[in-house]
C-alpha cells in the first residue's frame, strides 16, 4: 500500500487542469505544490496556482471555491507536511494503475518538486546538508526516467521504494530548510 491521496483525488485533480487547459497533469501540480512548500516557511497559495495554471490571468483560488480539487489538494498538502507522523501523501495514480504509468507519474512529481522548489528562497541549495543535496540530484534523476512497460514484481517493489524515498526526502529537506531560515532569522535579530 503506498503513502498517496485518493484515487478521486487524482481524477479530480487531473480533471480540474484539463478543464483549465493546464500543460501539466495533476503528479506534476502536486510535486510544484510540495517543492514550493519545502523551501518557505508560508506558501503562498496564489503563486502555486499561476505557476500551475501558466499565469492565466481569470483562474484565481477565490474562484475555485472550498470544495474544488485543487484546495483539496493544497489543504491536504499543507495538513501532512505540518504533522508529526510523517503522513505526507503523495498524488500519484493508484496502484491498480500499469506500472509504466506510475513510473512516468513520479517521474513528472519529482520534475515538479524541483520546479516548486527553485520558484523559492533558497537562495543557495549549497548551504542544504549533503543529503539533502544529494536528494534533489536524485529527484533530478527520477525526473529523467523515461518508463518501460513492465509488471514485474521486481520493478514494482522498486517502484514503491523509490516513492517512500521521495517521499520522505521532502518531509526531511522541509525540516531542514525551516531549520535553517529559522536559525538564520536568529542570527539577524538584533538585541
Amino acid at each position: 500500500m503506498s503513502e498517496n491521496f485518493d484515487d478521486a483525488l487524482f481524477d479530480a485533480v487531473d480533471g480540474a487542469l484539463n478543464l483549465m487547459d493546464c500543460d501539466i497533469g495533476a503528479a506534476e501540480c502536486h510535486g510544484i505544490l510540495c517543492g514550493m512548500t519545502c523551501g518557505v516557511q508560508h506558501v503562498d497559495p496564489s503563486a502555486w496556482l499561476g505557476h500551475v495554471t501558466g499565469y492565466h490571468e481569470y483562474i484565481g483560488l477565490d474562484d475555485l471555491g472550498s470544495g474544488h480539487a485543487l484546495i483539496q489538494l493544497l489543504d491536504g498538502t499543507k495538513s501532512g507536511f505540518t504533522a508529526d507522523d510523517f503522513s505526507l501523501q503523495m498524488l500519484l495514480p493508484s496502484d491498480d494503475t500499469e506500472l509504466a504509468q506510475r513510473t512516468i507519474a513520479l517521474s513528472a512529481w519529482c520534475r515538479g518538486f524541483l520546479s516548486g522548489f527553485g520558484l523559492t528562497e533558497m537562495a543557495d541549495i549549497r548551504e542544504l546538508s549533503d543529503d539533502c543535496q544529494g536528494y534533489l540530484r536524485d529527484l533530478q534523476e527520477i525526473g529523467r526516467v523515461d518508463s518501460q512497460s513492465s509488471d514485474d514484481n521486481d520493478d514494482e517493489r522498486a517502484l514503491l521504494e523509490i516513492c517512500e524515498y521521495v517521499r520522505m526526502g521532502a518531509m526531511l529537506l522541509r525540516e531542514e530548510a525551516l531549520f535553517s531560515d529559522s536559525a538564520q532569522s536568529d542570527s539577524e535579530t538584533i538585541h
